[in-house]
């Protein structure tokens, strides 16, 4: 099966202003690399037809520069292509759920039978994605990522995943106040071509685009989706404070310098 792998990248990030209102947060630099080319290096390790970075109209410009410097750099016959969401301010966005289903259809993946991978390109983690792939394709199902945060306390920022013993997920709720567990939905998820129509449907149903995890909690409760637990390092950048512990974190591992392109 064909799959495309999407990066979503066309958030507003308004936690982060002002930085974020001239720079999109996926190009803030971790170690002196931009955020996005350790999601990048990440995908690029999984057998896949293309990339797609799902961006907004306003920070078009930054992202293009981007895109064209690292083609330069890393001389391969990679494919890496942008999808440019309308939107120019955060009230006018397609939101994450809609601006990927607006990928889907500029990029014609729906009718191309392909798989999709999705993955946040705001997070920034040192996962395998191989053996998540290969799980999902085996499954057959929408398979999302998960991550235990150790912490109930701290779960209710996120999106929580209740499992079962065959790793079927049995809940999902997203920020909840009192979580039923310390598993997280990490941004990256699996999507069969045969469930992307669900997209349509929980749009056309709820109305609601922005939050990819209210998706998912959606889809739960529908149909069959399941969880895969990853193992590692995980940060959620989504604040000043966030961001640096991150960059703190990966300076201490010279990641910058290891994750360059050769």
């Amino acid at each position: 099966m064909t799959l495309d792998a999407v990066i979503l990248a066309g958030g507003f990030a308004k936690r982060l202003r002002p930085i974020s209102d001239v720079m999109p947060k996926p190009l803030l630099h971790i170690d002196g690399v931009p955020l996005i080319e350790y999601v990048l290096r990440s995908v690029l390790e999984v057998d896949h037809r293309r990339i797609i970075v799902s961006t907004n109209k306003k920070f078009e410009n930054s992202f293009r520069y981007w895109l064209k410097n690292v083609t330069k750099t890393y001389n391969s016959n990679i494919k890496i292509f942008l999808s440019i969401e309308p939107s120019t301010a955060e009230e006018e966005k397609l939101g994450a759920i809609g601006g990927l289903l607006y990928t889907i259809r500029l990029y014609n993946i729906d009718i191309d039978n392909a798989d999709v991978l999705v993955v946040l390109g705001d997070n920034l983690f040192d996962f395998d994605l191989k053996p998540f792939v290969s799980y999902a394709r085996k499954m057959g199902k929408v398979v999302i990522g998960a991550y235990d945060v150790g912490s109930k306390d701290l779960a209710k920022r996120y999106g929580v995943i209740e499992v079962d013993n065959n790793g079927r997920v049995v809940s999902f709720e997203e920020k909840p106040k009192d979580p039923k567990s310390s598993l997280i939905s990490v941004g990256i998820y699996y999507i069969p071509n045969s469930k992307i129509k669900k997209i349509e449907d929980f749009i056309s149903e709820y109305k609601n685009a922005d939050a990819i995890g209210k998706f998912f909690e959606w889809l739960v409760k529908t149909d069959d989706v399941y969880g895969y637990v990853f193992k590692g390092n995980w940060f959620d950048i989504g604040t000043p404070d966030s961001y640096i512990e991150a960059d703190r974190w990966a300076s201490e591992r010279n990641l910058g310098r290891r994750w360059l392109w050769p």
